[in-house]
């Protein structure tokens, strides 16, 4: 298992070469400055990152919810996909320490995680159901989550699939992920960021296989080489300036392999990074067949899209799915009136909830 010191050397040398050094390339959109804002991000507050005490995880974690809303959400969960999926894919341990779970028979009861289930149970069907991308024993097969918080979702997909995990996100989250996977596996060999910086400042086949787990900033640079089989994006992008995410549709069209596969599941609209942000306008290049298109489960504001890679151009849909979206999706973008609504919620009364809960719990 690696150190709690290496975790803190690689979190600190990431945070001075993102935001000090590249203080001009701008990583961390409005949204998360007013998230990661006066946080303390400190080893000893790892152990309860995900307790009301610190609010370590706040924006990254669904489960700051009432209990009963849990289990009203796996309720409905197993009528979809059947209830032996969801109970073999919940949690075993509470790493950081919510105190929003619910324990159920062996296992644990996690709002937040069961939004992943819903999105596995659709990876497990349409994407590792393709045996001939995932059977190749010639190369390394990995996956990439872009912007994935504290690591609960690729957890699930590590343990069920002998693949490897290549995350990218800001230092904070990344700090965050580290940890929860590290306690989730800690036989895995972890690739941090200071490990990046001694091995050149770039991503190789030879690095990917000789480590399992890779958790890295955004300014990296990986070999034209290396082709990863899966890219996520879930409920992220969409708090992240339309460059960033230019940026990473660049590094995720140039670096899927062939007939690879991106689960994108974002909102139709949501404006906090200062400007609009529409799933519909996201820049696919006209190389993708839809596989899954749907409003994501329990959260009919956003959208679920897996789009697999491909050469064929009579086989490209994307760009004629993009305008269906963009219609169903012009009943969520937002009026000036539920501007100020949504504003007043979230700078207001959000704030008040989560004082609340503080008092509850202490």
């Amino acid at each position: 298992m690696i150190s709690l010191d290496k975790l803190e050397s690689a979190f600190l040398k990431s945070y001075q070469d993102i935001y000090i050094k590249n203080i001009k390339n701008k990583f961390k959109s409005k949204h998360w400055k007013s998230y990661y804002y006066k946080k303390k991000y400190e080893i000893s507050n790892l152990k309860d990152f995900r307790s009301p005490l610190n609010n370590l995880s706040v924006g990254l974690d669904d489960a700051n919810v009432f209990p009963e809303f849990s289990f009203k959400l796996f309720s409905n969960l197993a009528e979809l996909v059947g209830y032996d999926f969801v109970y073999e894919n919940l949690l075993e341990k509470n790493i950081g320490n919510s105190p929003y779970v619910l324990k159920y028979r062996d296992k644990i009861v996690d709002y937040n995680r069961l939004f992943h289930i819903s999105w596995l149970k659709d990876l497990e069907d349409k994407v590792f159901s393709d045996k001939e991308l995932w059977n190749n024993k010639n190369k390394d097969l990995i996956f990439c989550e872009i912007g994935g918080g504290f690591g609960s979702f690729p957890e699930l997909i590590i343990k069920r699939h002998n693949i490897k995990f290549l995350s990218i996100d800001l230092p904070e989250a990344n700090l965050l992920s580290t940890y929860f996977l590290k306690e989730s596996f800690p036989e895995k060999k972890f690739f941090l960021y200071d490990d990046y910086v001694k091995n050149g400042n770039k991503i190789t086949n030879e690095i990917i296989n000789s480590f399992d787990i890779f958790i890295l900033p955004p300014n990296i640079s990986i070999a034209n080489e290396v082709k990863i089989q899966l890219f996520i994006n879930t409920r992220s992008m969409m708090e992240m300036d339309f460059n960033v995410i230019s940026n990473y549709f660049n590094l995720i069209q140039n670096h899927i392999s062939n007939e690879g596969y991106f689960l994108n599941v974002n909102r139709y609209e949501k404006r906090t990074v200062g400007s609009k942000i529409r799933i519909a306008e996201y820049p696919y290049d006209d190389k993708w067949k839809v596989i899954i298109s749907r409003p994501s489960f329990k959260q009919e504001h956003i959208h679920q899209l897996i789009t697999k890679r491909t050469n064929k151009s009579d086989l490209s849909d994307i760009k004629t799915e993009l305008k269906l979206i963009n219609e169903i999706g012009k009943k969520y973008y937002l009026s000036i009136n539920k501007r100020i609504k949504n504003f007043l919620y979230y700078k207001i009364i959000r704030k008040i909830n989560l004082r609340l809960k503080k008092l509850l719990i202490n």
